[in-house]
């Protein structure tokens, strides 16, 4: 039978009409995903894709036409064209000699869909009293509220905190700042303070600026408009790099074919779209392999030009480092 569509159909409905045998005695399904753990290599050093968890923002945090949403949506092959699916992941970096951890996830802020990270750290065979140093790219719930475990201690004990010094003069000190137009950064505010504030009060977070090393080939480059201080990480080591972008974008379907699509977060959102366009641009033009925070699981791979925008280019599965 050649093939067709309505030829295609025909088959599968053919094959509902199947009598339905027993099936033979087996496990109960799991009912859970297997933890969110992926390794790659950066030269000698390795890095631990941790994710989170995932979500969806509804389409109207975004910029831009409601309708072409729904069809860059649609193209992706989202059932809801008002929602846009997301994820929340964080890195680990193992130097060698050093364990850094690249923001810390959601903790216990919007229920079940996140705050998985302690359970993938375990997974992953990591104690989070022995990493050494946490990087906060900005002061955002995703990003920060799991410096706190869900009984609001410390959760990472041994480790110093490391943010950038403009976002954290913003953010944690002096009078909360709360943009036209934007109530809920109150919110925002009394989030980041709660959680930074055990790791102030024993003088263990350390301020950065842009450029600067936060160890032998981890390097802090500030990409502002999101927030004040928003931070990537460039990993380097011999001939291996990877930035790691965090919120350049926070839905592929939507910011990577139309980069100009800002976000409700975002403090500066002209700013914003022009470090992104400029983030994009870099990436794609020097071959760069990056790793977004709302990327899909693991979120490693590419940027690539498209006749309108980027597009993404996820890095094949690998089952060897």
């Amino acid at each position: 039978m050649e093939f067709s569509r309505r030829s295609f159909g025909l088959a599968a409905a053919s094959t509902a009409l199947l009598p339905v045998l027993p099936a033979a005695a087996k496990e109960a399904p799991a009912g859970a995903q297997a933890p969110g753990i992926y390794r790659l290599k950066i030269g000698a050093f390795e890095v631990t894709v941790l994710n989170d968890g995932s979500a969806a923002l509804p389409t109207k945090y975004f910029s831009g036409d409601a309708e072409g949403a729904a069809k860059l949506l649609e193209n992706a092959f989202v059932a809801n064209k008002e929602m846009a699916p997301t994820t929340f992941n964080e890195w680990l970096i193992n130097t060698g000699d050093k364990l850094i951890l690249v923001d810390t996830g959601y903790s216990s802020a919007i229920g079940p869909m996140a705050g998985k990270l302690p359970k993938v750290l375990a997974a992953a065979g990591v104690n989070p009293a022995d990493i050494d140093a946490v990087v906060i790219t900005h002061i955002h719930p995703d990003h920060c509220n799991g410096l706190l475990t869900t009984d609001k201690q410390i959760a990472f004990p041994n480790a110093t905190v490391h943010v950038n010094g403009d976002e954290f003069v913003w953010w944690l000190e002096g009078d909360v700042k709360i943009p036209e137009g934007k109530p809920f950064f109150k919110d925002l505010f009394e989030g980041g303070r709660a959680a930074f504030k055990p790791y102030v009060d024993g003088k263990r977070v350390q301020t950065f600026k842009d450029g600067a090393e936060l160890a032998p080939g981890i390097t802090a480059v500030t990409a502002p408009g999101h927030t004040v201080g928003h931070t990537m990480v460039r990993v380097a080591n011999g001939d291996g790099q990877l930035l790691i972008w965090t919120d350049i974008v926070h839905s592929t379907a939507l910011q990577f074919p139309e980069p100009e699509r800002g976000i409700a977060f975002d403090l500066e959102p002209p700013k914003a779209i022009a470090t992104r366009k400029k983030v994009m641009d870099m990436a794609a033009t020097d071959r760069l392999l990056i790793a977004g925070t709302h990327i899909g699981f693991p979120g490693v791979g590419h940027v690539a030009k498209a006749s309108s925008g980027y597009a993404f280019v996820p890095v094949p599965w690998n089952a060897n480092l």
